[in-house]
């Protein structure tokens, strides 16, 4: 399957999107109210508490920016993002504020279908599917760790907020590449502290994400 370099850009933007989920810098103080306040456990009962929900889902807002040449590229959209890590499914779907649905991946273990402009796209190797589409590598498997704040690699390096016990940034390794995530605002969903605002780096690529609804199901 081969793509017109006219057309590369149209199908860069989305599919950048897919791998997303996800303000750089120092944490800033807890986004909570007296009524809403941090659960107090060590960073250890987190991971823990997040190992046990494997069936989650995510709303938000998510901005792409790529530096191309000597201009930053940047688009945005609204996301919905559900992931069974048990059954190994997900739906993600991004769509335009005026409510015109810009892309829709669907993932059944092996099986990933890619709709784009009424366009369909298949593969076996979510990361293989999207390279052919962009010519980019991108952390598929890492991201569902990295959004919630856990270490994809034994070697990730994870900075902690001595007080709240909760990740401040993230540096990973993925298919021999360097990644860089940062966390922002944390808020209690169901009882467990998740950051509201994430960004991933790697070399001219930007990706942030302001997160408005965690939900797990058992």
């Amino acid at each position: 399957m081969t793509t017109s370099n006219s057309s590369l850009y149209a199908l860069l933007f989305p599919l950048m999107l897919i791998m997303t989920i996800i303000l750089s810098g120092c944490a800033n103080k807890p986004n909570t109210t007296p009524e809403n306040p941090l659960q107090l456990v060590t960073s250890e009962q987190r991971i823990q508490q997040l190992k046990n929900k494997q069936n989650w889902r995510i709303q938000g807002k998510i901005a792409f920016i790529q530096q191309i040449k000597t201009k930053n590229k940047r688009e945005s959209a609204a996301i919905s993002w559900e992931v069974n890590e048990k059954s190994r499914t997900q739906e993600l779907n991004l769509t335009s504020y005026l409510g015109i649905n810009v892309l829709n991946l669907i993932s059944n273990k092996e099986q990933h279908l890619i709709k784009i402009d009424g366009k369909e796209y298949r593969g076996t190797n979510l990361s293989e599917l999207i390279y052919s589409l962009t010519e980019l590598t991108l952390p598929t498997e890492a991201l569902i760790f990295w959004v919630k704040g856990i270490p994809f690699n034994q070697d990730d390096k994870v900075e902690i907020n001595e007080k709240t016990q909760l990740p401040i940034s993230m540096s990973s390794e993925y298919n021999n590449s360097s990644w860089k995530i940062n966390y922002q605002n944390y808020r209690p969903f169901n009882q467990i502290n998740m950051a509201t605002q994430l960004t991933i780096e790697k070399d001219e690529l930007l990706i942030k994400i302001s997160i408005k609804n965690w939900s797990f199901n058992e």
